[in-house]
């Protein structure tokens, strides 16, 4: 399993651009939603695994910050509904690690190592530097072993959102209206097309999983 997903040409990309994006949150905003004691509170819980309200505001704010510098007004930010999106996606976040720990989906150190050692901000001249990576997480405010379990449970997602969406097929429909087409329109529909069964693939799964799990949620959180 682990040499087919090494093998997926959009692995690489993907990962990479999953732990810059985390770099950059973690850099630009600290959260600054309403902070509950983690230990005794939380926003949802999957089984036995809590989101703790600390996951969830920083969460929250950090994509709220992102649209703000995007220009999204107040008014358009507010018919989002973050509240919600953020902590379904959350939710969303937590079935797929428990569904891939069934399935026997692991990140091994040697790989979560090389993740590391590959991401920008923790290289000088172009190669890793130790001491960068305790400085930029030190300024991020938190730790190795926070961080790193982190980016092994993106990985372990990553890896498991690959197979499902390896499961999905174009219809007959689709793959006529793309025979119709020519030139470059062809490739981009035929992206577009698989990018939308992909995600739609992932999604029906993950709801399907949901109906087999036991979802709590702090409804103070959403109301």
């Amino acid at each position: 399993m682990l040499k087919i997903m090494r093998g997926h040409k959009f692995f690489s990309v993907f990962l990479l651009t999953v732990i810059t994006v985390m770099i950059i949150i973690s850099f630009v905003f600290w959260g600054i939603g309403p902070q509950d004691n983690p230990a005794t509170t939380f926003a949802a819980r999957v089984e036995d695994i809590k989101i703790t309200l600390d996951e969830y505001w920083r969460t929250y704010d950090n994509e709220y910050k992102r649209l703000r510098d995007q220009d999204t007004s107040p008014e358009e930010i507010e018919k989002l509904n973050l509240k919600d999106s953020i902590l379904n996606a959350l939710i969303n976040r937590t079935v797929l690690l428990i569904a891939a720990e069934k399935a026997g989906i692991t990140v091994i150190q040697s790989e979560l190592q090389e993740a590391i050692s590959n991401t920008p901000y923790f290289q000088r001249n172009g190669v890793f530097d130790q001491n960068v990576y305790k400085r930029a997480l030190k300024l991020s405010r938190t730790t190795p072993s926070i961080f790193e379990n982190s980016l092994r449970n993106d990985m372990v997602i990553t890896k498991m959102r690959q197979l499902i969406e390896e499961t999905a097929e174009l219809s007959s429909e689709e793959l006529k209206i793309i025979d119709s087409m020519k030139g470059g329109n062809r490739e981009q529909l035929t992206e577009i097309f698989r990018s939308t069964k992909s995600n739609q693939a992932v999604q029906s799964y993950i709801e399907s999983i949901k109906r087999q799990l036991e979802i709590t949620v702090n409804q103070d959180i959403v109301s």
